[in-house]
Order: structure tokens, then sequence, then C-alpha cells
């Protein structure tokens, strides 16, 4: 077997190293969308072609990550250890699930089945909280790159391999609130979340500056990985993962909070709608019970008169004003 040559933009498409769980389970899962795709057109119901080829190009991507030039020096260089773990977890999920698998799903199952009863439940519910996926990253990070994990998953290569369809599941339910819809919240609860959100921004940085700033090897990866001539210091490596880490975790946080915040501008939409319709709905009433007791114009155009500010007509706003006092 020839010695592994040193990472080269050259080499990315001609180094390969078959990883055998990932490959069946892209088999399997192309399997399945293409037969879906075809029973739901059958049934007379129009799938978009944009939707297979981004669910296709998610694959790709997946299979070269898991198979491809990561994996070839996943073995060698934890920085590439390190970016092929968050490539699985933040990036191949998404682009699978943006070809809509789990819409297909529900075409092919129906209301009864058990993607519609899964996204219907309180786990998904919780998880398609925009901010659940962030928050989630750092307690990833720090079992991911901190500690044995590492060594054992280059140790031993069917933990590797399990290991990554796992990142690839759980990265899934973090992209849930990127590809569905959310559930309706007041524009007070979304607000509060982007607030939470900003917070998390500073929050996800922490494991990896921690990683990029540590002085001494704090994981088991340099046990066991691969030496060759061109491998770099075990700190320098450690470092170099640390950056990468610090900057897709900053990075990973940006498109929620940019769907937090739509979610905020349409839930004030929504609340202020709410609230100009029962105003409207009182200024009917009044002006059609003073038309009843008066029918000249003037007697109900005066009926306008008597509108009151939004915040005293608001029940809501009422009442808080109300415990103030």
């Amino acid at each position: 077997m020839s010695a592994l040559p040193a990472p080269s933009v050259g080499g990315l498409l001609l180094q390969w190293s078959v990883q055998p769980l990932a490959l069946a389970a892209a088999v399997g899962l192309a399997g399945w969308y293409v037969r879906s795709v075809v029973r739901v057109r059958r049934a007379g119901t129009r799938w978009p072609a944009r939707r297979v080829v981004t669910f296709a190009l998610g694959l790709v991507v997946g299979i070269w990550t898991t198979c491809g030039f990561p994996q070839a020096y996943v073995s060698s260089l934890f920085w590439m250890w390190t970016a092929q773990q968050l490539a699985l977890l933040l990036f191949v999920p998404l682009l699978i699930l943006a070809g809509g698998p789990l819409d297909l799903a529900r075409l092919v199952s129906g209301r009864s089945g058990w993607t519609h009863r899964f996204l219907r439940s309180r786990v998904a519910r919780f998880l398609g909280n925009p901010l659940v996926g962030p928050a989630l990253v750092p307690l990833l990070s720090v079992v991911l790159f901190f500690g044995p994990l590492p060594g054992w998953a280059i140790a031993v290569p069917l933990v590797g391999w399990v290991l990554q369809l796992v990142l690839l599941a759980v990265g899934a339910l973090i992209a849930l609130p990127l590809v569905s819809a959310g559930a309706t919240l007041s524009s007070l609860r979304v607000g509060l979340s982007l607030a939470i959100g900003s917070f998390e921004l500073v929050l996800d940085a922490i494991p990896g500056i921690a990683l990029r700033l540590h002085r001494s090897v704090s994981t088991s990866y340099f046990e066991h990985r691969s030496v060759h001539a061109w491998t770099p210091a075990a700190l320098h490596d450690q470092q170099l993962a640390g950056a990468v880490l610090w900057c897709v975790s900053e990075l990973i946080d940006l498109p929620f909070l940019v769907l937090v915040f739509r979610q905020w501008l349409r839930a004030d939409a929504r609340d202020a709608a709410a609230v100009d319709a029962v105003l409207e709905a009182e200024r009917l009433a009044r002006v059609g019970l003073a038309g009843e007791h008066d029918q000249r114009p003037e007697a109900v155009e005066n009926t306008d008169e008597r509108d009151v500010p939004w915040w005293l007509s608001d029940p809501a706003m009422r009442d808080r004003l109300r415990r103030r006092e």
C-alpha cells in the first residue's frame, strides 16, 4: 500500500476510503426516495425536479464526506476529523432535508403515517424550536472534540462509522426548523428567543476558542493517529481544529438567528392583524347599536369619535395596565 500523500487540492477528488455503513445507508435512502417519487407522481401529485436534484446533491456530498477525501485523512489529521464531524452534523443533513424527504414521506404515508405523527409530536415541536439546534452545538462539541471519543473513533473503525451515522441523524433533527414551518408563537415569545439566540452566538464560540488556545493536547486522538512525514505537531494540529470549530460554530448560528428574526416579523404582523380585527369588529358593533337607536347619519358618524386607543381596547394590554396600577 502506497504512503498517504500530504493533503492537496488535487487530491480532493482522487483520495478515497470506503465507509461501508454510510455507503449502504446512502444507497438505501436513494432507493426509497426514487420509489416514493415514482409512487407520488403516479398518484397524480407533482413533485418538483429541483427537490430531486437537491436530494441527490446531498447524498453525493454525504458520500464524499464519509468515503472521499475527508475519510482518507480522518485518522491522520485532527483538524480534518473535526471538519468531517461538523460537516456531517451541520451541513450534509441540511442539504439532504432540503430535498424534501419528510414532505415526501408524508405524501406517501398520509396523515396516519409515522412521519406525520412524529412531526406533530412534542419531541418534534421541541426540536423544531430554532434555538435548540444552536444550543446543542457547544454541548456536542465538548463530547466530540475533547476527551476519549476521537481516539476511539479512529482506533476502532466501526465506532467511527457508527458515530458518523449518529451525527447525520442528530444533524437532521437540528436542521428541522430550517426546513419546516415552525409552530405559531406570539411576537413576545419569538422576540425573547431572538435575544437568547444572540447570547448563544457568544456561547457557541467557547469550545472552539478553548481548543484553539489550549496549550496542551486535550484529546486522546493523538494517541492513535497515523503519523506521516508531513504530519504536523500534535498541538498545532489541535489548534487548527479549534480554529475550524470556532468559525463553523459561529457561522451556523447565523441562519438560525435569521430564521428567528423572520418569525418575529411574521408573529408581530399576525398579532397586529388580530388586534386590528378585534378593534374593527368592536367599532362595527358600536355603529350597529347606534344605528338601531338613532337612524340619523350624523349619529352614526359620531360613534367613531368614541373609539379609544388600541392599547386600552386590547384585552391583553388592558390587563397589563391594570396590574401595573
